[in-house]
């Protein structure tokens, strides 16, 4: 999570990338695909997943993560309670739901939205698997 958000999604901070559906690249279904996705928007959807994950678990409020408070605000103060869905206004609202929906949702191993933070997941399960029961 070292690189910034703010201008990896188009606009900034509250900008919205164009988002995907519950389906992925390998997966067709009603909600869209990743087709109409470049690599730059794949990569940022990827980033923004992995700082929706941090935020999630960081009980840090000082947290040195660049995009931690300012998402976690929108997590925190907005998103558990919207029930707008996709129709929300609110900055990364829709976006936020949509990522999070998606890696739920998709069965696609290989994703390239969720593969980092599947990857990141798996890695903090190895080790804490290989730490000693206390």
């Amino acid at each position: 999570l070292a690189a910034p958000l703010n201008g990896v999604l188009p606009g900034g901070a509250g900008a919205s990338a164009p988002v995907l559906g519950s389906n992925c690249a390998s997966w067709s279904g009603s909600n869209g695909s990743l087709g109409g996705l470049d690599s730059s928007n794949v990569q940022a959807q990827a980033h923004y997943l992995l700082v929706l994950a941090h935020v999630m678990k960081c009980a840090n409020a000082n947290c040195s993560v660049t995009e931690c408070a300012t998402t976690k605000a929108l997590v925190t103060n907005h998103t558990r309670s919207c029930r707008a869905g996709d129709a929300c206004t609110y900055p990364r609202c829709a976006l936020s739901k949509r990522l999070m929906r998606h890696h739920r949702e998709c069965p696609d191993q290989n994703c390239p939205v969720c593969l980092p933070l599947r990857r990141r997941l798996q890695a903090a399960k190895n080790v804490r698997a290989s730490q000693p029961a206390s």
